[in-house]
């Protein structure tokens, strides 16, 4: 008698709000150029950290992705604790607002600013003590360190709203949008508790660069699973939490730059200025670029 073979349940694809493809991490690392791409640069962030076995704990977090998402997570993030890399990540967090600070600081117009998705509070509570400015942070949860920043905060509602009717001179998004389940609905938020001679000021993690460097050298949809795997094991596996509702969203909602510029304009905002930042932050290997942006003027109609 032949026995019944059992079926294994399909996966259910998921998309973006992009109706891009979310792959398992199985599926994306099956992509030759891409495993390779993540291994060589999983190394690299290692050997920044100054991780002595880097070489042999690559292959283990790789098997590790080949797990359920859960079990990854809060085994992955065991196996960096075992090797000492939570224990470098606070200074290189306070590096990495220095950085932004330093990166976005020319564009600040005005005397107020309002972080939007501000995680830490760190780059805001560097432009309260450095620049004197007023400033007020805004996120869907609020981080321990953000009372030590002693900053008025707003925690944005489930549908995407702030809080507050008022505006500022500069509203920072700062990789932020990516990260919303509405990206368009942060956008329109953002232009609402902006004044209108005031800046929106976006950093943006993308794909679709042709440059020379490894991550230029693979393809558009190769440099788009790269961001996915990097997204979810800095902000899942790295800073993993036991509580869902401090888990970091992850909807994977990337663009490229020339889309997002057709987004800021569909929503009323122009680009005044942008600047490709490139793979600036050494333990978020993610191609970033900067936009800063402007409320287009509305041109009035004359009649005779």
């Amino acid at each position: 008698m032949k026995q019944k073979q059992i079926q294994q349940p399909k996966q259910v694809k998921q998309f973006n709000i992009f109706n891009q493809e979310i792959p398992e991490f199985r599926e994306l690392l099956s992509n030759n150029n891409v495993r390779d791409y993540v291994c060589n640069t999983l190394e690299q962030v290692l050997r920044q950290l100054k991780i002595k076995d880097s070489s042999t704990a690559v292959p283990e977090i790789l098997s590790l992705a080949q797990m359920e998402a859960s079990c990854y997570e809060r085994n992955g993030r065991q196996l960096l604790e075992g090797i000492g890399v939570i224990d470098r990540i606070p200074p290189v967090l306070s590096e990495r607002a220095i950085l932004v600070y330093q990166q976005i600081k020319s564009f600040i117009y005005g005397k107020s600013v309002l972080d939007l998705g501000c995680g830490d509070g760190n780059v805001g509570k560097i432009f309260a003590t450095k620049k004197n400015l007023e400033v007020a942070l805004a996120d869907v949860y609020e981080h321990t360190n953000v009372i030590q920043t002693g900053l008025p905060f707003y925690r944005i509602a489930v549908d995407g709203t702030i809080p507050t009717g008022k505006q500022y001179d500069n509203t920072l998004v700062l990789t932020v949008l990516h990260h919303a389940d509405d990206p368009i609905k942060t956008l329109q938020e953002a232009k609402r508790v902006t004044k209108e001679d005031g800046r929106i000021i976006v950093i943006e993690s993308v794909y679709g660069i042709a440059d020379n460097s490894s991550f230029g050298k693979l393809s558009e949809e190769e440099q788009r699973l790269a961001n996915i795997f990097f997204d979810h094991f800095y902000n899942r596996v790295v800073h993993y939490n036991d509580d869902p509702p401090k888990k970091v969203n992850v909807p994977y909602n990337f663009n490229t730059p020339k889309d997002w510029k057709q987004i800021f304009e569909a929503q009323g905002l122009e680009q005044i200025a942008y600047q490709a930042l490139g793979i600036d932050q050494p333990i978020v290997p993610e191609y970033h670029t900067l936009h800063v942006l402007q409320k287009k003027k509305k041109v009035g109609v004359f009649s005779d």
